[in-house]
């Protein structure tokens, strides 16, 4: 009876295992998550202020919004490459006009030794996962 009872609470304690909401396509954490930690890490970085912490918070929300529209657009990739371009310049003409100068800068300086995006695999489809 107490076997039973025991390899009866395994087969629940597994299926509610595989219950468990599954993550975006690459893992992705939802906007709002995103926009709270980029606007932390620059308030600690930037030594920003309450208001201006606001602000950036709804600048990279918009680029985010914007981000979004342009990959689930169903245009070329080249067209959305430029598309990205436009609104990281844009994200950026934001910020410059939300933060100081010296601030500014030392926000290029982080954007700069943020790693890229990785390389596309050479040739043709990328590696089966294992």
């Amino acid at each position: 009876m107490q076997q039973r009872i025991i390899i009866l609470l395994f087969a629940l304690i597994g299926f509610q295992a595989f219950a468990q909401p599954q993550a975006g396509p690459r893992g992705e954490r939802p906007p709002m998550l995103n926009a709270d930690h980029f606007t932390k890490r620059m308030t600690k970085e930037l030594n920003l202020n309450a208001v201006t912490s606001k602000k950036v918070n709804a600048a990279f929300l918009n680029n985010i919004k914007k981000m979004d529209a342009v990959f689930a657009s169903k245009v070329e990739e080249k067209d959305k490459r430029a598309a990205l371009d436009a609104n990281k310049k844009e994200f950026q003409k934001s910020m410059k006009s939300i933060l100081s100068p010296a601030q500014y800068a030392q926000f290029l300086k982080l954007e700069a030794e943020r790693p890229g995006p990785p390389p596309p695999p050479s040739g043709g489809r990328p590696p089966r996962p294992r």
